[in-house]
């Protein structure tokens, strides 16, 4: 089983593995010390943004609309090409109001951003609004991206996905998820999405800790998950085995109350699929979770609790099984 640090008081976690916790305390602390440098709201045009410049002064100028190159370049009649790279829009501004004053008197000169694709964020799986979103600050969070989709739908599982731009590249991947998503890919973030997903790292937020994972700076290219919660499957010496759809804040414990509890035993297994295709085992004892002793475990879709049979709760669990499966006529004393 994976566990990682000290759990929120009576709850063990088991969906966050050492190397994500690694990975989101190095992605926390790289990201916030680079805004907290970073003094500027305002982000550099890209390629493939598209912008609608205005110079009324101009009579071939007065609104045209043009795109940012894969060079980071613009051409514009007159004023020639020039290099955006690096350049907010103000920036932008500033430089065409120095050309154009090579030709009029105090010039007058417009730059609006009609469309970007160099600050997408694709936000994905169980929010109200699938889609690719833009950054409109730096400032901007995981949890800001969330709510400009609209939110968590009632059936999102307690935790994100993130698959974090890397740093070298301003966009594609983002778009590359979207648009499969646009295409028929699942909400949930399963195949065929996952497979156009390289790394990827869980925030779980079960773990109390993890909260503040939701005010993580999101960047340009990041794509952030929201699995559905899924079921989990109850099995072994429990009066209902089953699957039972997963509800917040639902446990190992909870679970085995769901199909009916456990029956004279207090053993139990949490199988859980790892991300290399193997499972993931972890005993429990039921005994000591209910008196407190021991901490609980928080489900994920696709958990499977085994409750395992008790040699000494053989006999008495042979009885309960005749007496509600074959007839309670059978004159077996309790």
């Amino acid at each position: 089983a994976r566990e990682v640090g000290q759990a929120a008081p009576g709850v063990k976690d088991v969906a966050l593995g050492e190397d994500d916790a690694q990975v989101l305390e190095n992605l926390w602390r790289s990201r916030t010390e680079a805004a907290a440098d970073d003094k500027s709201s305002n982000f550099a045009l890209g390629p493939g943004d598209v912008l609608r410049i205005s110079l009324p002064q101009l009579d071939s100028q007065r609104d045209r609309t043009v795109r940012v190159s894969e060079e980071d370049t613009i051409a514009l009649p007159l004023l020639g090409v020039i290099n955006v790279s690096g350049m907010t829009e103000a920036d932008l501004r500033d430089e065409l109001t120095r050309r154009v004053g090579n030709y009029v008197y105090k010039p007058q000169v417009g730059v609006f951003l009609e469309q970007t694709e160099s600050r997408d964020v694709a936000v994905l799986g169980s929010v109200k609004t699938p889609g690719r979103y833009m950054l409109a600050s730096r400032s901007d969070t995981i949890m800001t991206m969330i709510s400009r989709a609209g939110g968590m739908t009632e059936g999102a599982a307690p935790r994100i996905i993130l698959v974090p731009a890397p740093r070298a590249m301003a966009r594609g991947k983002a778009g590359l998820v979207a648009t499969t998503l646009a295409q028929g890919a699942p909400r949930d973030g399963s195949s065929p999405t996952q497979q156009t997903l390289d790394e990827q790292v869980v925030i779980n937020l079960s773990r109390a800790y993890n909260q503040r994972y939701l005010e993580l700076p999101a960047r340009r290219g990041d794509v952030i998950i929201v699995p559905a919660a899924g079921e989990v499957t109850v099995e072994g010496w429990v009066p209902n085995p089953g699957k039972f759809a997963i509800t917040q804040g639902m446990t190992a414990l909870s679970a085995v109350a769901a199909a009916g509890g456990a029956q004279f035993t207090s053993s139990a297994t949490l199988l859980r699929e790892r991300g290399n295709g193997g499972k993931s085992d972890l005993p429990l004892d039921l005994s000591k979770i209910k008196s407190g002793t021991e901490p609980d475990v928080p489900l994920q879709g696709g958990d499977v609790v085994v409750v395992e049979r008790s040699v000494v709760g053989a006999v008495p669990y042979s009885l309960y099984f005749l007496i509600n499966h074959i007839g309670v006529g059978m004159g077996i004393p309790f």
